[in-house]
């Protein structure tokens, strides 16, 4: 499932590549009325930021297929057989766009709006979610809650629900 957000840098650096580190990728659905949580334990991210111009931040944010657990072997199996993980492991948010302040200083939370593509089982659709920074010196933490809708990109459960929630939190820290 993937995983939207993203964002920031160093005003003396302009824009600046940074990685995401401490990430957690969560989603939650149901399959025959039965809940159906689980977790992704690779999220990685290429991204150029400016603390000052958060308008200018590039992003590429992947969450690798493969780590996706939900508590039970043969159902974590299936999950990934139905997510097409083998032939398109990663699930992709690319930023489009960032809507809020356009800048965050240090010790600051805001809140804002991300708007890009979501690429999963090798189709791309848009996608718009919130989004809420915390600057800690050169460090920003990021988290979004969206909803995406599996049988859009091709995934077919039968039982499932129309939709999945997916909740995603890392840090932005400086290098690449």
């Amino acid at each position: 499932m993937a995983a939207p957000a993203l964002l920031l840098s160093l005003p003396a650096l302009a824009q600046a590549p940074y990685r995401a580190t401490d990430a957690t990728v969560k989603f939650a659905g149901r399959v025959t009325l039965i809940p159906v949580n689980g977790t992704a334990d690779a999220l990685s991210s290429a991204t150029s930021l400016d603390f000052a111009n958060l308008n200018a931040t590039k992003a590429m944010v992947s969450v690798d297929l493969t780590t996706l657990k939900t508590g039970i072997g043969l159902r974590d199996q299936h999950a990934k057989e139905a997510l097409g993980a083998a032939e398109h492991p990663q699930a992709v948010f690319t930023l489009n766009s960032f809507t809020g302040a356009s800048s965050i200083a240090a010790g600051q939370t805001l809140k804002g709006q991300v708007t890009g593509t979501f690429a999963l089982k090798g189709m791309t659709k848009p996608l718009t979610a919130p989004v809420t920074l915390t600057r800690t010196g050169d460090r920003l933490n990021v988290s979004t809650e969206f909803v995406i809708h599996p049988h859009e990109h091709g995934v077919v459960v039968r039982g499932a629900d129309q939709t999945t929630t997916v909740t995603v939190n890392f840090s932005l820290t400086p290098g690449s």
